[in-house]
């Protein structure tokens, strides 16, 4: 009797941990499905590898690993050995909810070829894009796949001829978690840049599984970075808020801030001791759709933006300042720059000829490649040409900054040897030739005082064409300011503070000059009053 109840008890378990493990498997097929839904990816990791220790031949289970491993930041290159299972036992019938479904999609060829192209195995990812292609029908499906094979094409022919080149890891500001958009500000002794690491403001975890975007600061002392802290609490809200340019003189921030998932442009001012409340941009610039960055000289604003009348994804817009002090409308940058794929980040060199952006299209690596491209006699902008690799990957290098002298740039990368998610990275760019752009620098005092005046305004503007190159307002507890002027030019300085106008002043700049620094200290001495 003894030897039966054993038996049934045995029986019973087994049962009960078939029903447990059957319960288990919907549950955990469920809670997978529905994060990779909000693409939530790194959460749904942990569910897409219980599925497939459950049933390590069920090419569904491999799929939903595959995809998961895909989208993370470091771990990708794991990922082909289950998208290679899947692809393996496909249908066309694939039911994404249902939790008995043992096949793959077909798009999982697909992602199998990014996969490959992703850990440089460039053959490979063409022949499985070439299979996919024969296993769909639709057109733009199609195109896709024949993105994957110009990407490959276009790494094969950049890695051949690597640039000689020096790329460090900013090792001091970097974490773990995700790092980007990098801007620098006076003699790069001030760095600003967004990070997703805990603490942020709130501490609260977005729908991707990531704390939300803040934006943090570092100084360059000693010869090292030091620890990065938050930049304000003004700046800084329970939402993304994300770092996007500044001024040449460190005193007018742009940012980037998601409110209810519209993203839009804001800019705060320094008033010698915090940040001003962030005010949102122009409606001309902002927009119902996604603003995300911005790059500018004293009257030009580059910006990104996906609304409906670009080439198609984010494009590059370009609006000008006006006399008045308001911004034109917003102009698309064109075909030449923009197409029917992303284009984010845009960098406006100092010297104001030179545009650094990243793309999905051009002739790209894969993902978000650097490029730039020039302005020329007639107001159009050259063909964009791709930095190159090792500068560029297969995965995402983007929002690129560069030092006044041309000799260093900053930028973001996801890369094998990084910390952890996307990381900062510099880069010594002592091969090639400085930029002929001057630095002004100096203080503004009233004659034979120490006083500072208030509300200060330097006009720059050229004196052969009497073009406004732009208006500076120096720090208003220094009196600091920061000009950065083209070579081979005359300029002309005029000051106004306390409705005040005061002497002017000429400032010439040899033709043969290349990147310099020049103090120039401004005594003001009243004209008169300014007539309002």
């Amino acid at each position: 009797m003894n030897k039966f109840i054993l038996l049934f008890t045995i029986l019973a378990i087994s049962f009960l941990n078939i029903d447990a493990q059957k319960v288990n498997k919907k549950k955990e097929f469920k809670e997978a499905t529905r994060l990779i839904g909000l693409k939530d990816y790194k959460s749904a990791q942990k569910h897409a590898n219980r599925l497939y220790l459950l049933e390590k031949s069920n090419a569904n289970f491999n799929y939903l690993l595959g995809l998961c491993l895909l989208n993370s930041d470091l771990e990708k290159p794991q990922s082909i050995q289950h998208l290679e299972r899947a692809s393996a036992s496909v249908t066309k019938d694939y039911i994404f909810e249902d939790p008995s479904e043992k096949k793959a999609p077909v798009i999982s060829v697909y992602y199998l070829g990014m996969a490959y192209h992703y850990n440089n195995e460039f053959d490979k990812a063409i022949e499985t894009a070439n299979k996919y292609k024969s296993l769909v029908s639709d057109e733009a499906e199609k195109q896709n796949a024949d993105q994957i094979i110009s990407y490959c094409q276009n790494a094969k022919n950049f890695i051949k001829d690597p640039i000689d080149i020096t790329i460090e890891n900013l090792k001091g500001i970097n974490s773990e978690y995700d790092e980007h958009t990098p801007i620098i500000a006076g003699n790069e002794d001030l760095m600003i840049f967004t990070s997703r690491r805990p603490g942020s403001t709130g501490n609260l975890i977005a729908d991707d599984g990531k704390y939300f975007e803040d934006i943090y600061f570092s100084r360059f002392e000693n010869g090292s970075w030091s620890a990065p802290q938050k930049i304000s609490k003004n700046i800084n809200t329970d939402a993304h808020d994300a770092s996007v340019c500044i001024s040449p003189d460190g005193q007018e921030l742009f940012i980037f801030r998601d409110e209810d998932g519209v993203g839009n442009l804001f800019h705060s001012f320094y008033d010698s001791t915090d940040w001003t409340i962030p005010k949102r941009l122009e409606s001309n610039i902002n927009t119902q759709f996604r603003e995300t960055h911005a790059s500018f000289t004293s009257n030009t604003l580059y910006f990104t933006s996906d609304r409906k009348e670009g080439s198609g994804g984010k494009d590059l817009y370009v609006v000008k300042r006006l006399p008045t002090g308001e911004w034109s409308l917003a102009q698309n940058m064109g075909e030449t720059i923009n197409t029917p794929f992303d284009e984010e980040g845009p960098f406006i060199h100092p010297d104001g000829q030179t545009l650094y952006f990243s793309s999905k299209g051009h002739n790209s690596m894969g993902g978000y490649d650097l490029f730039f491209c020039q302005l020329q006699p007639d107001g159009t902008w050259s063909k964009p040409q791709n930095l190159g690799y090792p500068i560029n990957t297969t995965g995402d290098d983007v929002f690129y900054v560069l030092s006044n002298d041309g000799k260093r740039a900053y930028y973001s990368s996801i890369k094998k040897e990084g910390l952890g998610g996307r990381d900062l990275y510099m880069m010594n760019l002592l091969s090639l030739p400085e930029r002929s752009t001057v630095v002004i620098k100096g203080v503004v005092r009233m004659a034979g005082s120490a006083d500072i005046p208030k509300d200060i305004t330097i006009t720059v503007t050229e004196v052969k064409t009497g073009v406004l190159i732009g208006k500076y307002r120096p720090n208003s507890s220094t009196g600091k300011y920061t000009i950065i002027l083209r070579n081979g030019r005359e300029y002309k300085l005029a000051c106004e503070a306390d409705n005040c106008k005061f002497k002017e002043e000429i400032l010439k700049v040899p033709d043969d000059a290349s990147y310099f620094e020049l103090s120039k200290p401004i005594y003001m001495d009243p004209l008169g009053i300014i007539e309002k």
